[in-house]
């Protein structure tokens, strides 16, 4: 091989990369833009050392089924900590942090967000419709040494038994109780643990 044959082959590789590297840069404008698909959170700037002042906490019921849900995030607490919906069809949820940047998920659902501070994430979820019983919240980015104790829990209660023709007790049998929070079962054990 000689020597100047080395030399094309390097350039053929940086025409390759740059190309591969140019096809995502255009996929990414493309779906962004010409398809309008972003990420489903909307994020409104909000001064951190006024979000005690302007920012309150709770659960507000704005129709039959519709929720807006205005959560404070703090090292190592979710205020409120304990949220409850009855028959909820949509939830608009309002999450700020008021220190450093946490995560917030919903465990076994859909909704996965990070709360950063001087922001406000909105977001919409709307539950399924066989979701019912109590689901842990917790803080999926790390905020410190107390991060593994930031959990809250989100109750669903459903008035009707009947959810488009079946049976909630057949829903929970097939699936669907991922992230909720059941009570522990101990198993006895018989035998010898040699270690």
């Amino acid at each position: 091989m000689e020597p100047n044959e080395g030399i094309i082959y390097e350039y053929v590789w940086i025409v390759i990369v740059a190309a591969i590297v140019a096809g995502l840069a255009a996929s990414l404008a493309y779906y962004g833009i010409a398809l309008d698909l972003n990420p489903a959170c909307n994020a409104t700037p909000i001064d951190v050392d006024k979000v005690l002042q302007e920012f309150k906490p709770g659960v507000k019921e704005l129709g039959p089924g519709i929720y807006q849900v205005d959560i404070l995030a703090g090292q190592f607490f979710w205020n409120p900590n304990k949220i409850v919906l009855k028959d909820p069809v949509r939830v608009e949820f309002r999450i700020t942090s008021k220190d450093v940047v946490h995560g917030f998920e919903i465990v076994g659902t859909s909704v996965n967000v990070m709360v950063i501070p001087g922001y406000i994430a909105e977001f919409s979820w709307e539950p399924p419709k066989n979701a019912e019983g109590r689901y842990l919240i917790i803080c999926h980015e790390y905020c410190g040494i107390g991060h593994q104790e930031m959990k809250a829990e989100l109750i669903i209660e459903r008035t009707n038994t009947l959810l488009d023709g079946a049976d909630i007790d057949a829903l929970e049998v097939t699936g669907g109780d991922i992230g909720k929070i059941t009570e522990p079962t101990y198993i006895e054990f018989e035998g010898v643990i040699s270690g």
